[in-house]
């Protein structure tokens, strides 16, 4: 089923948030089977809007205008949000909300990010630097406890379109040997700095540094604003023989392409005091052009490989911001970044004239590792499972099974099929049975182990039967499973499989009644409604029933069941057992992840609704086709009748 996604960011933005929605957009519209996409664009300060008359540009203006439409008569009723901004700005926009951010460019977040962030279902950032500072940050509060970030956060890696070179008219620097530098005119970016230990170093010497730059953006207004800044900055070196040129204005794809290519272009330069990514930077790695940067920041999730720096590297120190650089809400004034220290910039500029060729084969190393490991087609899958809330866990296979079953012991018949259909389905794969509860049915049986729990199975307190039998099982694989569950043919296969190609903390699968129905095996806590089996895990909403599902015995150690929850509890207007360990499971940040091809069976007449001759009726099959879309296999589980005779 596709999701409706509504993407709120500046998409027509001609900055490096525009090119992270725009990289967002073209992910999703990789896989236009999954999402119905519709778009609300955004302004990002002051910055200009992209000009390029293009099929991506003529589809984002569809998308815009559909969606303002819908927006404007009220109609837009998405399945989830992504909001590309900084984490201030997230607001609840949908069932579901992503929040997408580039992260921060310094040590640590502000307080209102952890508050915003907290209130998505899942953050995604662009670099590890991002997550890691995002997760270090905690603000204390009043009564000395620490707030940190709770939500889900994931790394993306973005990329610009790999365009065609084209020409760039009229450009052809003086010098044959330049530097380059692809920034915005800023504090953050250390430009001054950059311009000021460029000349000093080279003010004698025949190089070159080329100024791709502007102050906001691509006017004329602008241009003259940024002349008379890099007027300023050279005005103490009148007599140079080194050169600075400025490139100023709009540039497509290619003629960037170009720019990074030209062979007077030799090296890039950043020391900015920290990236948040670093898109130039990762342009001119995919090219092959040498890199001078520090090593800190985003920019070293693609120049550092396997623990080697493929770039030449500009020792730094970690100091307070520049004062004009607080932004209450973005950059702390308690927050610290890099500044690159001068001595070291100005013997990488001097190690790159006179060592070029080896600088250049470690960037042609790098290039081939980008192109490798940054390809398009691999961001894109790798966005959308992240949007889709597809597990990024490590695989680990299941080697053993513990089945925990509480009962009360009224339904000794049902409870014995359960015992049956484990034994058979499991076979000779190793697998215990653990019993909790009232027992006493139960003492001949071989092959189980019971815990003696009787007073508690007569209260309601099956949270303290499950902890029990977890408490007495041995293996990894923790099965919470009620005493009226049948395990249907290829369970087995089904879960293995699963495991060897999904990483998951906490696993459910789909659990049927008797006539092919589902039984809350997939749902919402509010609305309390079931939802479509390949619903985002990542949903904060998620609610596991008890019914049946599997844990990681790590998890059992972390999250226990509560025993101060009764089962049924939300009858007397408190919580259950099952809904406060979803909600436990989720508060300690594990995701709910679903198996949609290992089945079980609720053995409960109670919800059976086939006639006298075991098939289903009219108003049955309706049912089902509302529920189970694919009808043919909804069809098969109707035969839950022969499931049980196999068993008798």
């Amino acid at each position: 089923m596709k999701k409706k996604i509504f993407v709120r960011a500046p998409i027509l933005s001609a900055t490096g948030y525009g090119e992270q929605s725009r990289f967002a957009l073209r992910a999703l519209r990789s896989r236009e089977d999954l999402f119905d996409i519709y778009v609300q664009p955004i302004p990002w300060g002051k910055s200009g809007w992209i000009w390029q008359e293009n099929e991506e540009r003529e589809w984002i203006d569809a998308r815009i205008a559909e969606t303002q439409i819908l927006l404007q008569q009220k109609q837009l009723q998405p399945d989830m949000s992504l909001q590309i901004t900084i984490p201030n700005e997230f607001q609840k926009l949908a069932p579901i909300n992503i929040g997408f951010t580039a992260g921060i460019e310094t040590d640590r977040v502000a307080p209102i990010w952890l508050q915003k962030g907290n209130e998505m279902d899942k953050i995604l950032v662009v670099s590890h630097h991002g997550k890691s500072t995002y997760e270090r940050t905690s603000v204390t509060l009043q009564d000395g406890t620490k707030y940190r970030l709770e939500t889900p956060i994931e790394i993306v890696h973005e990329a610009t379109p790999l365009a065609e070179a084209e020409e760039i008219t009229g450009f052809n620097p003086r010098h044959d040997f330049n530097f380059l530098v692809v920034s915005q005119f800023g504090p953050r970016k250390n430009f001054e700095n950059t311009i000021k230990w460029f000349v000093e170093n080279f003010k004698d010497q025949e190089v070159g540094l080329v100024l791709k730059t502007c102050m906001k953006g691509a006017s004329r207004i602008d241009l003259e604003h940024t002349e008379k800044r890099l007027e300023a900055a050279l005005a103490p070196f009148k007599d140079r023989k080194c050169s600075v040129s400025l490139l100023h204005g709009d540039l497509s794809e290619g003629q960037m392409r170009a720019l990074y290519e030209h062979d007077k272009i030799k090296c890039l330069v950043n020391i900015a005091h920290g990236e948040g990514f670093g898109l130039p930077l990762f342009e001119a790695a995919r090219t092959g052009l040498p890199i001078i940067t520090i090593p800190w920041s985003g920019q070293l999730d693609f120049l550092r490989h396997d623990g080697e720096d493929l770039f030449t590297k500009v020792a730094y120190s970690m100091q307070p911001v520049h004062k004009q650089a607080v932004w209450d809400g973005v950059v702390q004034k308690e927050s610290m970044w890099a500044y690159a220290d001068e001595n070291s910039f100005k013997d990488a500029l001097s190690w790159m004239l006179n060592n070029h060729d080896d600088a250049l084969a470690t960037a042609k190393t790098l290039q081939g590792l980008v192109e490798t490991k940054f390809r398009a087609e691999k961001l894109y899958e790798g966005f959308c499972n992240a949007v889709l809330g597809k597990s990024n866990l490590q695989p680990v296979e299941i080697d053993a099974i513990s089945f925990c079953i509480p009962t009360n012991g009224a339904k000794p018949e049902k409870t014995l099929l359960t015992i049956k259909s484990i034994k058979r389905e499991l076979g000779d794969f190793p697998h215990e049975i653990i019993i909790a509860g009232d027992v006493e049915n139960f003492k001949n049986i071989e092959g189980v182990t019971l815990v003696d729990k009787s007073e508690e199975a007569h209260s309601r307190k099956v949270a303290t039967l499950r902890n029990a039998g977890g408490d007495a099982s041995q293996y990894d694989t923790i099965a919470w499973c009620d005493d009226d569950i049948v395990l249907s043919k290829g369970w087995l296969d089904k879960t293995l499989n699963y495991s060897k190609i999904n990483g998951w903390n906490v696993l459910g699968n789909r659990l049927l009644n008797p006539d092919g129905t589902r039984h809350w095996d997939r749902a919402t806590l509010k609305p309390h409604r079931m939802v479509d089996y390949d619903h985002p895990e990542f949903d904060k909403n998620l609610y596991q029933t008890s019914g049946f599902m599997l844990v990681r015995r790590n998890v059992f150690k972390c999250v226990r069941w509560d025993d101060n929850c009764l089962v049924r509890g939300d009858q007397e207007g408190k919580i259950s057992e099952d809904v406060k360990f979803s909600i436990d499971l989720i508060n300690k940040g594990y995701t709910i992840s679903f198996n949609k091809d290992a089945t079980v069976w609720h053995n409960d007449a109670k919800y059976t609704q086939l006639d006298l001759n075991g098939n289903p009726s009219t108003l049955l099959i309706s049912k089902i086709k509302e529920q189970i879309p694919n009808y043919k296999e909804a069809e098969k589980h109707l035969r839950f009748v022969k499931t049980l005779e196999l068993l008798k």
